[in-house]
């Protein structure tokens, strides 16, 4: 019982912790790069890359403004936005030290949650291409240079063999297992290595787990009581993602078209595509 008990209030300062960041404040524009399936609910705006599960537990959510772009080359105004969230973000991409600069680019504050380094040992992922942790408010980065498929493969396959085991450690103490950053004006961080190994391509899907029940129904609740109410006019904070240039808009926001290098985008899955293949 009083396991229980423990694992509940855990689950509740977890929630807590996302709403309630004392650095947004209430007139603040945010915006959730790499949103998911679980977009933080104070965003205004939210984007990614990602259409599979294989790198997110449960479908991708496009509850409110959304867009299709990579966080190495975001679509976005120079400070369009008061404060970015990057959560689970960073350690997925190829190319962090040019994700944190679109960051910094794009808003004045911000915050960058990652696994920390204990859980990247403990439970190492296919499609996690670094190691992160923050000290004395640097972040500091360590690009994985391989995957080890007779020892790191075997780990991720216990993760899903004792997915309740999982749960229970990760909902007993989240914060414990967690990089939390937060950054104004500024990213003060080190990487370390050299060019992140390739992804394996038979990624196993991370929809095959399941979020626990309790966490499923606090999640829903945050998510009507806090779902954003503001009306955004993507037009007026997008630009090329490649050379930053002016859009010029097309039936309404339909097709979006370069002034500058005449690149084109247009809609994917009901939302413009900014992702630069």
């Amino acid at each position: 019982m009083f396991y229980k008990f423990v694992k509940f209030i855990n689950k509740l300062k977890t929630a807590y912790r996302r709403i309630k960041n004392p650095a947004i404040r209430k007139n603040y524009l945010v915006i959730d790069v790499g949103s998911g399936d679980m977009p933080n609910p104070r965003a205004d705006v939210i984007c990614d890359s990602i259409e599979e599960n294989t790198e997110r537990i449960t479908a991708l959510k496009t509850d409110r403004p959304f867009i299709w772009a990579d966080i190495e080359n975001l679509p976005f105004r120079d400070k369009a936005f008061d404060y970015s969230i990057a959560s689970h973000v960073i350690e997925h991409v190829d190319n962090p030290e040019c994700a944190l600069r679109e960051l910094e680019r794009i808003s004045r504050a911000g915050y960058i949650e990652t696994p920390n380094a204990f859980y990247e040992f403990a439970i190492p992922h296919m499609y996690h291409l670094s190691r992160c942790t923050a000290i004395n408010n640097k972040l500091i980065i360590f690009k994985k240079e391989r995957w080890d498929e007779t020892v790191d493969k075997k780990y991720f396959d216990i993760r899903y063999d004792m997915n309740k085991c999982w749960w229970n450690l990760h909902n007993l103490d989240a914060q414990a297992l967690l990089t939390a950053y937060h950054w104004k004006n500024k990213i003060d961080y080190e990487i370390h290595g050299g060019k992140s190994f390739k992804k394996p391509k038979d990624l196993i899907s991370e929809s095959n787990a399941e979020r626990p029940p309790l966490q499923s129904l606090i999640i829903k609740l945050v998510y009507w009581f806090l779902k954003p109410r503001k009306k955004i006019d993507l037009k007026t904070l997008l630009v090329c993602p490649k050379c930053k240039g002016d859009l010029i808009f097309e039936d309404g926001t339909e097709r979006a078209n370069c002034q500058n290098c005449n690149l084109k985008f247009r809609k994917h899955k009901g939302f413009l595509d900014f992702r630069l293949l």
